[in-house]
């Protein structure tokens, strides 16, 4: 985070960056979701989690878990 954050923010972000990788999308794609995800109920923290990661690292390409079969 780029500042302090509010807890029900806080469980929103991880709620959701946590399903969206366990459902196989990358982790910059989990880490957009979540940041919508805060915004869309209304809470004001939406523009504070940041995506660090180092310059060898593609997070729009990194999947930490395979997607489930269709």
């Amino acid at each position: 985070m780029s500042d302090s954050i509010g807890d029900t923010d806080a469980i929103t972000y991880a709620a959701r960056f946590y399903a969206s990788v366990a459902d196989g999308q990358s982790v910059q794609g989990a880490h957009l979701l979540s940041k919508a995800a805060i915004a869309l109920n209304g809470l004001l923290d939406h523009e504070l989690p940041i995506l660090a990661h180092p310059v060898d690292v593609d997070p729009g390409a990194a999947k930490l878990v395979p997607p489930p079969p269709a």
